[in-house]
């Protein structure tokens, strides 16, 4: 009867052992996978963080300034009716300089947290090899259990401690990948739900400064 329940306590540990291998084994490919995937979300993200603070927002002002230049010169004509037409170009310039602090702004209202959530996850996935190593590793030790006992160099009731902690392990390391997953979910979802509820509100400003613009124009 001992023997019985020996044997179904080892074959309990072994379906336990293959079960946790092969999780461990897919939770490793997936965090590589999501490293390199939260990497190149950073290094886009500050990109365009760079380009939205430096470039872009000289590239409006400088069309903005093109055009209110051209204003001035039409205003020198002295032609009957030209104030409409000059005062809406005026206006249009104005409005490009205004989306050039608009953009410029915008990084530190969408993409910063967006960016600070990937820095955290960047930072615990680089926990993860370490400890999947530790576990393999006091696994592989545990599948040598019979030939340790074999040679003498553990004991019966060595291994079946060794057992213990191996199987204690390998339950924390599942609630681990667990809890890490389900704060993914949860973490990502908010952060992308923010950032596109940013950027439909700095596009929408946009468009709404253009269409002031171009009411001046309409009305010529």
């Amino acid at each position: 009867m001992f023997v019985l329940r020996t044997t179904s306590r080892c074959l309990t540990v072994c379906v336990l052992l293959f079960n946790s291998e092969q999780k461990c084994e897919q939770f490793s490919r997936f965090t590589r996978s999501m490293d390199d995937g939260v990497r190149e979300l950073l290094n886009v993200g500050h990109t365009h963080w760079k380009r939205c603070t430096g470039p872009l927002p000289k590239e409006y002002e400088r069309i903005g300034r093109a055009i209110r230049n051209l204003s001035t010169v039409f205003n020198s004509s002295n032609y009957p009716g030209e104030e409409l037409l000059t005062n809406a170009l005026t206006a249009a310039g104005k409005t490009y300089e205004q989306i050039a602090e608009i953009v410029a702004q915008q990084p530190q209202k969408d993409l910063s947290f967006l960016l600070e959530t990937n820095s955290e996850y960047k930072g615990l996935l680089g926990c993860f090899p370490e400890i999947i190593t530790v576990h393999k590793a006091a696994v592989d030790k545990m599948k040598e259990a019979d030939r340790l006992i074999s040679a003498g160099k553990i004991s019966s009731s060595d291994r079946k401690c060794m057992n213990q902690r191996v199987s204690c392990m390998s339950y924390s390391l599942q609630a681990e990948m667990n809890h890490f997953h389900s704060n993914r979910i949860y973490d990502y979802n908010r952060a992308m739900q923010f950032y596109l509820e940013q950027q439909v509100t700095f596009y929408q400003q946009i468009a709404d400064k253009l269409r002031e613009a171009l009411s001046r124009f309409t009305t010529l």
